[in-house]
């Protein structure tokens, strides 16, 4: 796992440079990039959480008398979920250098970068900062029970 965030990483990196370094408007090959990048934040965050709730249910849920190691492979769940964690801000960082260069080379309007960058840069955030994502269904539920009626 720790490989394939070093090849991640190193991938992007290549891809950054290249892209920093090339001063052609191929608008293509930068969106292609830009959204490489954001796939694989996005991937890599996603596996993040599947790796905290595995490593979560290991220790405290139903998995822990069901699985025989529980324990082992619960710091297991933790240690890919770390490396993923500590990848992110690099990942981030080299996305952040591609959205200068799509800017720069006047590849989307800010309104349609904005569209792109927004979703990836909470998500990247959430995982650095080890912070649960909102689950869409519980924020348009209203809270708590229904008043009494004023009789």
């Amino acid at each position: 796992m720790k490989t394939l965030i070093l090849v991640v990483t190193a991938s992007l990196a290549t891809a950054s440079a290249a892209a920093n370094a090339a001063p052609t408007n191929d608008c293509t090959q930068i969106l292609e990039t830009l959204k490489a990048s954001a796939s694989a934040i996005t991937q890599n965050a996603n596996s993040y959480w599947q790796h905290r709730a595995d490593f979560v249910s290991l220790n405290y849920g139903q998995a822990r008398q069901a699985v025989p190691n529980a324990l082992t492979v619960a710091r297991q769940e933790k240690s890919h979920g770390n490396a993923l964690r500590a990848a992110m801000p690099n990942s981030l960082a080299i996305f952040n250098d591609q959205v200068t260069v799509a800017l720069s080379q006047n590849c989307l309007s800010p309104t349609q970068l904005s569209a792109i960058v927004e979703p990836i840069i909470k998500d990247a955030k959430r995982v650095k900062f080890d912070k649960f994502p909102e689950d869409k269904r519980e924020s348009s539920v209203n809270h708590g029970p229904p008043r009494m009626p004023n009789n």
